[in-house]
């Protein structure tokens, strides 16, 4: 039988709930490695200074490398890039050098221009190549690109455009004449004083007293009233 229901028992209703769905999760930001935060707390603190520098000198990385690590980082002096420099290689962490330009290629901007500064080249010559040369773009990639040749020694393309290892360039000359002081007076004058001058060009008379500027043969140029001063021949 039934149970029956007394005056006081009431069907109690019952709410159905629709589980609510689960709201998404956002996404966390992935760190971004910052340069302090690697020499903070990155990988290989704990690795000694002799074992760094040791892990950097038997890698491919430079000086040049050390010294670009300093710079970008705000390392207080050279060993300490070349420990920077180690601890990346020995924690496989070289990404963070690569970020800043510096890597194991020999081809490097700052290793080319550490080669160029180390060459018997020039602005002189960086200028000549700027200018004979239209890919380049300003004197900083011309000498980096005499510095890449000369790391390749490929320098015979540098040859072509006038541009060699010898300081007495026409163009090196042109320069030291123009740093020199001597005046369009000096030139007409050096013509009339040296017989070997008076059927040369203004051009060579010019690169003639440049090469006397850098051999610091000037003597010559003063015994005959030739001074980068104000001579008794400017005196109109």
């Amino acid at each position: 039988m039934p149970a029956k229901l007394t005056a006081t028992s009431r069907p109690v209703a019952t709410q159905q709930t629709t589980p609510k769905a689960a709201a998404p999760k956002a996404e966390t930001p992935k760190p971004q490695v910052s340069t302090g935060w690697v020499k903070a707390n990155g990988p290989g603190q704990n690795i000694d200074s002799k074992t760094l520098r040791t892990a950097f000198w038997h890698s491919p990385y430079t000086n040049a490398d050390a010294k670009a690590a300093q710079k970008a980082f705000g390392l207080k002096n050279l060993d300490a890039g070349k420990e920077f420099i180690g601890r990346a290689v020995l924690t496989r962490n070289e990404g963070v050098l690569q970020q800043n330009g510096i890597s194991r290629a020999r081809y490097d901007n700052h290793d080319c221009q550490v080669a160029f500064s180390r060459s018997p080249y020039t602005d002189s010559d960086a200028k000549q190549a700027l200018k004979k040369m239209p890919f380049l773009k300003n004197l900083s990639e011309a000498r980096e690109y005499i510095g890449l040749k000369v790391v390749n020694k490929t320098e015979d393309i540098l040859q072509e455009v006038g541009v060699t290892r010898s300081k007495f360039d026409s163009h090196e000359m042109m320069d030291a004449f123009k740093r020199s002081g001597y005046s369009a007076a000096d030139v007409a004058q050096a013509k009339k004083k040296f017989d070997f001058l008076k059927n040369c060009s203004t051009q060579e008379v010019k690169e003639y007293m440049g090469l006397k500027v850098l051999n610091d043969y000037t003597s010559m140029m003063t015994e005959a009233g030739i001074t980068a001063g104000r001579d008794r021949h400017e005196i109109p």
